[in-house]
């Protein structure tokens, strides 16, 4: 034993040398994972910030395809929450051959616009020949009084060419002649009960029809 202690006795002369080492060696260990943690962590946060950035340029911009008779017809990309009338001032407005009665009559300025909408403005020709088809739409607002006041014509399903059927809003041709070869009808609700038209369509035109 005494052998031992004299082959180390350094070790007394040192000890205090020898625990600041082994202090520093385990300082420096753990800053090196302190220093680890926090690069991982910046680096998540960096990744989680790009892809909310990414996320949030998405939903604020959209695309919006003009065509037709307007100065400068293109894809416009836009703010999310733009109207109408934004785009269409960025278009240029409606060219000379535009059917600017047609445009006004069906078009909402003020209407917000959704991702990947096309606008497309029809010249005088194109309503002329057919391709555009403007049916006559009823205000959800006015009242069975108010349509009295401003003569609504009322169209009878039993007796109503295709052509009246058709000025019915949500009635295309193709309904039109479902509601003559379901003829007669009882009550307008037969409308429903024999799956001529859906409900919603039905709420649109149950004031606008008589048997």
């Amino acid at each position: 034993m005494e052998k031992l202690f004299k082959k180390y006795k350094w070790l007394k002369k040192y000890w205090l040398e020898i625990l600041l080492l082994l202090a520093a060696f385990l300082i420096a260990v753990v800053s090196i994972i302190m220093m680890s943690i926090n690069n991982q962590s910046k680096d998540e946060e960096e990744i989680i910030t790009n892809q909310t950035e990414s996320q949030d340029s998405s939903l604020q911009n959209i695309y919006i395809d003009v065509s037709g008779e307007v100065l400068k017809p293109d894809v416009y990309k836009v703010k999310s929450g733009t109207r109408l009338k934004e785009i269409m001032d960025l278009a240029g407005g409606l060219s000379k051959n535009a059917d600017d009665g047609f445009f006004n009559r069906n078009y909402n300025l003020s209407r917000i616009l959704v991702d990947q909408e096309k606008i497309h403005v029809p010249s005088v020709w194109e309503v002329d020949n057919g391709y555009f088809i403007e049916n006559r739409q009823t205000l959800d607002f006015i009242t069975a009084v108010e349509k009295a006041k401003v003569n609504i014509e009322i169209i009878n399903v039993n007796k109503g060419t295709i052509d009246e059927l058709d000025t019915l809003p949500g009635i295309g041709k193709i309904t039109a002649e479902k509601i003559i070869n379901n003829r007669p009808y009882q009550s307008i609700d037969e409308l429903l009960t024999k799956k001529v038209v859906n409900k919603g369509v039905f709420e649109k035109i149950k004031n606008l029809i008589s048997i």
